[in-house]
């Protein structure tokens, strides 16, 4: 099983399909593309948050301003393991935007429910104060809301999510269910997604997505 993980590993790594489709994404958008960093320098950008693991491995990467915005793009492969459950190899892009307004914002979580158990038991346990919170919304017209996501965070930001997720917010994100989960933290947001295949549309979707959240958050905290 542990070579026919590092087999898989080395052909993603290396797959010309996958760095062309994030080298036309950074062409399109003016952003500077690194094909590999160095995590040794003080300068690398780093992004984090739930699709990180202690083996991943980050390639193809964007980094620039868009929109006003300065944002960082990865290219990430990763492990999901978690004591109890099969352990799997995931392929993401995972998009960082720093909020221009926010400052040590608490950790809030909304995900798709289409994680594995795996997944959501590893976030659990590294930030043991996450519960599964509901929107106070209405019921019935965002039950494609509450059907599709899952919000995580301490029960102490119930009013500041209230306050970020209104009516509109939560109605925008029933309506399109996009299959990005984004994580608020600090003064950043991350916005990721599994990548079955090499997709310049679905960066695309990914940074119009995440401009529009970072906007909506901005807004809330002017």
């Amino acid at each position: 099983m542990l070579k026919l993980r590092k087999g898989w590993i080395t052909s993603h790594m290396g797959s010309p399909l996958w760095r062309r489709a994030v080298v036309s994404f950074a062409k399109e958008h003016k952003l500077v593309y690194f094909r590999n960093i160095d995590h040794g320098k003080e300068s690398t950008p780093v992004i984090r948050g739930s699709t990180s693991s202690p083996k991943q491995i980050d390639t193809n990467i964007c980094v620039g301003t868009h929109a006003d915005y300065d944002i960082t793009l990865a290219d990430r492969i990763s492990e999901t393991h978690f004591e109890g459950y099969e352990t799997s190899l995931h392929r993401w892009y995972v998009l960082q935007i720093d909020l221009k307004r926010a400052h040590n914002l608490p950790f809030i979580f909304v995900g798709t429910k289409q994680q594995t158990k795996a997944y959501y038991a590893g976030l659990l346990t590294s930030k043991r104060q996450l519960h599964h919170l509901m929107l106070e919304t209405d019921a019935e017209k965002h039950s494609s809301f509450h059907g599709h996501y899952v919000v995580l965070s301490s029960p102490a930001n119930s009013r500041l999510i209230s306050e970020l997720f209104d009516q509109d917010m939560v109605n925008a994100m029933g309506e399109h269910l996009y299959p990005f989960a984004v994580e608020i933290e600090n003064d950043s947001i991350i916005v990721s997604t599994e990548a079955h295949k090499p997709s310049q549309q679905l960066l695309n979707k990914l940074l119009h997505y995440g401009l529009w959240f970072a906007k909506e958050i901005d807004k809330k905290l002017n």
